[in-house]
């Protein structure tokens, strides 16, 4: 799994690339713990290159949110595949985070 993370202004892009099983989340919580603790308006996890998630990834995610949320923030799921779409509807993700594709995001907002 590779994790790069861009600042644009008070958002934090976070650009994921491989499949987000257990054995990668021990890395990507560590990956993720700076980038939730300095505030952001907008945490953005683009899945544009993951082809998978497992359970420990969606709770990954889980946290993520909790964690931007107690700041004031807010998380945008990017760019999934069609199966991480599914996933993320049966476990009614777009209840409380935007789900959305690049071409629906605004450089501007």
């Amino acid at each position: 799994m590779d994790i790069q993370v861009e600042t644009l202004d008070d958002c934090r892009i976070v650009r994921l690339r491989g499949k987000i099983t257990y054995e990668c989340c021990p890395e990507f919580e560590s990956r993720m713990d700076p980038v939730l603790k300095d505030p952001a308006r907008e945490i953005v996890l683009d899945f544009r290159e993951v082809p998978f998630i497992d359970s420990s990834g969606v709770g990954e995610i889980l946290r993520i949110y909790k964690r931007t949320r107690e700041g004031g923030g807010e998380v945008v799921l990017l760019n999934p595949n069609p199966k991480l779409r599914d996933l993320f509807s049966m476990y009614r993700f777009h209840q409380f985070m935007q789900i959305r594709e690049e071409s629906e995001m605004n450089p501007h907002a």
